[in-house]
């Protein structure tokens, strides 16, 4: 039984879960429909299941769902802050000026990360009890950080040496920004900011996985992606079973494939208003 107008409307943790179904719930219903004695799948472990039913949550988020989160956080005197918990993949990063617009920034790409060791004066590498060279303050974050990308004259750009990288015929569109710059280092898990950044609130938009370490019975999946999950734990399933007929695996194969193809359909955010939105200047007169 549903819930009641009341009972949805009254619990803020209820408002608009009827899009999704629980994770759990689907892989009962794989075992209801797909494993049984005169079933093409007679047996398998629900491990097993599991596991192919969050690789296929995975793949939804990372090809179909655009499920793309942001954070608000604060940059504090060392100009760099820590990479999200379920961070996989960036899409953007910005801050926020004064009006509450995102203010888009640029990757820094004439800038790796690098650890730096400590030398004594022969530039020998200084090692530790265990044998382990011992880091230092990377040369390059003490200059980045001394980098001015803040707002000015339009002429000051002609005197910015990042700005010619390699040429004085023009400005490098490609490093042209004077909304600041970041890099990333993965390995180290933070992303690190130019000084025109400092004590400012940036927004960084990223993809994520959609399991964030929670279980089968609290993960959720679209409904319009229902469909698919099924044919997708049932193709894993069968590409990894034995005496399976070549053209049973060919089946499952194609019909996930097909069910990835018809939800994407359905999951496209298009609406016929906003093409017509869109097309109103189709006609306009560019002088």
């Amino acid at each position: 039984m549903g819930l009641t107008d009341k009972q949805y409307y009254d619990n803020s943790s209820n408002w608009g879960s009827h899009q999704f179904v629980k994770l759990s719930d689907i892989i009962n219903n794989f075992y209801a429909f797909y494993v049984g004695d005169d079933k093409i799948i007679n047996d398998i472990s629900r491990y097993d299941v599991v596991f192919h039913a969050k690789r296929g949550l995975q793949e939804l988020h990372y090809d179909a769902l655009n499920d793309i989160r942001a954070l608000e956080l604060e940059v504090g005197d060392d100009l760099q802050t820590e990479l999200p918990k379920d961070f996989v993949r960036l899409v953007k990063v910005s801050w926020v000026d004064e009006r509450g617009r995102l203010r888009p920034m640029i990757s820094d790409k004439n800038t790796r990360t690098a650890d730096a060791y400590l030398q004594d004066d022969n530039f020998d590498i200084i090692f530790d009890d265990q044998g382990t060279a011992i880091n230092g303050t990377s040369i390059i974050d003490t200059r980045l950080s001394g980098v001015n990308d803040q707002e000015g004259d339009a002429n000051d750009y002609l005197n910015k040496a990042d700005e010619f990288f390699g040429g004085r015929y023009g400005l490098d569109t490609s490093s042209s920004n004077v909304n600041g710059k970041y890099n990333i280092d993965k390995n180290s898990g933070y992303i690190r900011f130019s000084s025109s950044i400092n004590a400012r609130t940036v927004v960084v938009e990223y993809v994520t996985d959609g399991l964030d370490n929670l279980t089968e019975a609290e993960l959720q999946v679209n409904k319009l992606a229902e469909d698919f999950l099924y044919k997708y734990i049932a193709n894993q399933v069968i590409q990894y079973k034995h005496n399976i007929q070549e053209y049973i695996v060919r089946r499952f194969k194609n019909e996930s494939f097909a069910a990835m193809k018809n939800m994407k359909i359905r999951m496209m955010d298009i609406h016929p208003l906003d093409l017509t939105q869109a097309l109103k200047g189709r006609n306009k007169w560019i002088k």
